[in-house]
């Protein structure tokens, strides 16, 4: 797996500005693939939801040749008007990459109930579509909004013989909860493969990346991943879960993953990756609920801002689930580094435990002694910048 964006055979991608920002910033992307695509689709489970996945959740369906994305409006909450904007800008770039608008889908970002400026994006069409190339390095830009750095990786296995690659760009920096993360995922890969298992093996990669992480607690109603394979490798249809299909599955988790450890570390005034490990829990729900307790406690991650070894606050979020355990039994370490057992700080440890504070990256595990189950989650600190950059978001 590789930091890099490289497009799979087939495809080509673009990104420019749009007119969309104010600041001139990128804020239009296109991909687009010379032959038709097997696609698939993840979205937002918040009630609320952007107009362009009510559009795709039917569309994805079928045959699938461009998406068009936006950063700088989120077109939620903008009534028939959003409706029709989305219509006009997909039938706008399919008639000039010469495809059927059905063969589109669309993706946005941005500020919710902000209408799409609608004239400045069908008249930068053309220039959009006339940017796109199998060497572009821009459009991992133009999907970004709060997030300060771009993000991406690539794999490229073999698969009978034949070179399959496997690219995906992202963006996401706030409003980031599990079942979807906030953010925006484009995946395409040249491999060939039946659609249900591709769906299959996508699922389990979101399952074990994107919906690990959370940065403040919040859903988006624009979270999207789409997935798309368009064959162009050449290798034998993958039609059965054997090795090939393995193979690329765990691509795909690697790439994810990858790009969710991104978000956490872009997380909006972050300075802390952090990765909460729960074990010992006494079914799977005791552990994922005891973990997003602990993920999203306020008081949890301005205690890791400020690195201040404090594992009550910890403990205590756990115990606020009403899981049924003994926080006595409990044994909390930081990277390795023993801060609590038998109800009391480990005063052993203390300094060592201190210092693994201090670090960018920190795992937090806490065995509830109560159980053979466990799960883990990304996230982030709560830092002054965190408060400025939303208070400012207007």
């Amino acid at each position: 797996m590789k930091k890099e964006y490289i497009l799979p055979a087939g495809f080509a991608s673009a990104g420019i500005h749009a007119g969309i920002k104010k600041s001139g910033k990128p804020d239009a992307g296109l991909i687009y693939s010379s032959t038709p695509c097997r696609a698939v689709g993840f979205f937002t489970k918040n009630s609320l939801k952007s107009v362009h996945i009510r559009h795709a959740m039917k569309a994805v369906n079928g045959p699938i040749q461009a998406v068009f994305a936006n950063s700088g409006s989120a077109n939620v909450l903008t009534g028939k008007t959003g409706v029709t904007d989305l219509e006009a800008i997909l039938k706008k770039a399919a008639e000039i990459l010469l495809i059927k608008p059905s063969a589109m889908l669309g993706a946005a970002t941005g500020k919710i109930s902000k209408p799409l400026p609608l004239k400045n994006i069908l008249a930068n069409m053309e220039k959009l579509a006339g940017a796109i190339s199998a060497r572009d390095k821009s459009f991992p830009g133009a999907i970004m909004t709060t997030d300060t750095v771009e993000k991406y990786a690539s794999d490229v296995i073999t698969i009978g013989g034949k070179k399959v690659v496997i690219c995906a760009a992202g963006k996401g920096a706030g409003m980031i909860s599990p079942d979807m993360a906030t953010m925006l995922v484009f995946c395409m890969t040249d491999a060939a493969i039946d659609r249900k298992l591709l769906r299959r093996a996508a699922l389990e990669a979101v399952q074990s990346s994107f919906n690990r992480v959370t940065v403040d607690g919040d859903m988006s109603p624009n979270d999207t991943v789409y997935v798309l394979a368009n064959g162009e490798a050449g290798n034998k249809e993958i039609k059965t879960q054997g090795t090939d299909y393995i193979k690329l599955k765990n691509a795909l988790k690697g790439i994810f993953y990858s790009i969710a450890e991104d978000m956490v570390m872009d997380g909006e005034g972050a300075t802390k990756f952090i990765k909460i490990s729960i074990s010992g829990a006494k079914t799977q729900a005791q552990a994922e609920l005891v973990a997003r307790r602990v993920a999203n406690s306020q008081l949890v991650k301005t205690a890791f801002f400020g690195m201040s070894l404090n594992p009550g606050r910890i403990i205590s979020a756990a115990g606020q689930t009403f899981a049924d355990f003994n926080p006595e039994k409990a044994v909390l370490k930081f990277n390795g580094r023993t801060a609590l057992s038998g109800g009391r700080l480990d005063e052993k440890n203390r300094v060592a435990a201190e210092k693994e504070l201090k670090k960018r990256r920190i795992e937090l595990e806490l065995n509830l002694a109560n159980g053979k189950y466990g799960c883990y989650l990304l996230t982030s600190d709560l830092s002054y910048d965190y408060v400025k950059i939303n208070a400012d978001y207007n």
